[in-house]
């Protein structure tokens, strides 16, 4: 599947070929187990109230939907668009040697270090260039580290869902014991626009503007490539990346961009970003507009979307985890980026929000990486009576 999708995207029909289904109804990803317990139906509640408050959300810069079908047809026509498109190969370069500065924190604060550097990757299109780098602090990017040790160990870099970023949430949102457990390190690494990188709500990014969302994914790709090489300069035995939500679809599309990731845990990812507005009713408009922008939008971003890319990581090191009454990315999501990746797909009776049980399901996934021979075991220490 993977390999015909690649043939497809070299071709200049790439678009019609992506793999991914224009629908014309919603629900097709939607369909969810139905909850019978009462944790099971307060997870799948509270989803729908998340659903619900994201459809709320009004960026300032806010356009009407005629506006957004103008700006997606003049943004096909550009000649930014066309070497987007004909250029697959130099849509994620590898950052060169980047200066990464290092701060140690006390204990007591956020974490143990922090990691910084200049974040300032080469943009494709340049309409929105003065736009993109005015936003200073998403020019720094920011990864903290938990662990004063980290040569010899395995570390994995976890990435922020949308709207989230602030190492504290962080440190609450992700079952860091379970790492733990299995002898791994964490750092927390920030999205752009996201956490200390950017003080909108909603984020800035993702957007309405198609070339905006884009370069927003390049440079999460660029950063994550500069923060593994920074994971292995200290020393690190593995490094892998593991992205929650936004960031479970951001640590997928790395498994096409690069080889160099020891592992990908994506963690209640999207597999498509228009699809995931399209079965939410988060596609701006109605009727023939929503489904003109629909289409649009899923076109453009075919490039950037994990499933109509070649992987660049052999299944064993890829494991993908669902929740099954989530109702922002549901199972079908997950069961789509597990059928194009190769591997199995671990889920969890939980939500979105409400997430039961995940670290049984984290513990499965980890454990897995450990007996494919991609993760080394813990070594348990027996305790000696003083």
């Amino acid at each position: 599947m993977a390999r015909e999708l690649q043939q497809a995207w070299d071709t200049p029909n790439v678009s019609r070929a992506s793999g991914i289904s224009i629908k014309s109804g919603r629900g097709q990803l939607a369909t969810i187990a139905k909850p019978h317990g009462l944790v099971q139906k307060l997870a799948y509640k509270a989803d729908g109230f998340l659903v619900s408050q994201i459809g709320k959300l009004q960026p300032s810069d806010l356009k009407e939907p005629s506006e957004l079908v103008h700006d997606l047809t003049a943004f096909a026509s550009s000649d930014d668009y066309r070497a987007y498109r004909s250029s697959p190969g130099g849509l994620f370069p590898a950052p060169g040697r980047i200066d990464v500065k290092k701060r140690w924190l006390a204990p007591h604060r956020v974490g143990f270090a922090e990691w910084s550097w200049q974040s300032v990757h080469p943009l494709i299109f340049k309409d929105i260039e003065h736009e993109y780098r005015s936003h200073r602090d998403n020019q720094t990017a920011l990864l903290r580290t938990l662990n004063l040790r980290i040569k010899g160990k395995p570390m994995a870099i976890l990435v922020n869902g949308f709207s989230s970023g602030h190492h504290l949430m962080e440190r609450v949102a992700w079952p860091i014991r379970e790492f733990n457990r299995q002898g791994i390190g964490v750092s927390l690494f920030a999205l752009p626009f996201h956490g200390p990188r950017g003080h909108a709500f909603p984020p800035e990014w993702p957007q309405q503007d198609t070339a905006f969302t884009i370069e927003g994914f390049r440079q999460a790709i660029w950063d994550l490539q500069i923060a593994i090489r920074a994971m292995r300069d200290a020393g690190a035995s593995h490094v892998g990346v593991v992205g929650m939500s936004l960031g479970g679809y951001t640590a997928s599309l790395l498994a096409t961009v690069t080889s160099d990731v020891d592992f990908v845990l994506s963690y209640i990812p999207i597999a498509s970003v228009p699809d995931v507005m399209n079965d939410n009713d988060l596609v701006p408009g109605s009727g023939d507009i929503q489904r003109t922008l629909y289409e649009g939008y899923r076109e453009q971003l075919v490039p950037i979307t994990p499933v109509c890319r070649m992987p660049t990581v052999e299944p064993k090191r890829v494991s993908i985890i669902s929740g099954e009454f989530d109702r922002l990315a549901t199972v079908k999501h997950g069961a789509r980026l597990a059928d194009h990746f190769g591997t199995e797909l671990v889920k969890f009776p939980g939500g979105h929000i409400v997430q039961n049980r995940r670290a049984r399901a984290f513990r499965e996934s980890l454990e897995g990486f450990q007996d494919r021979g991609v993760l080394p075991r813990k070594r348990w220490k027996r305790r000696t009576k003083r």
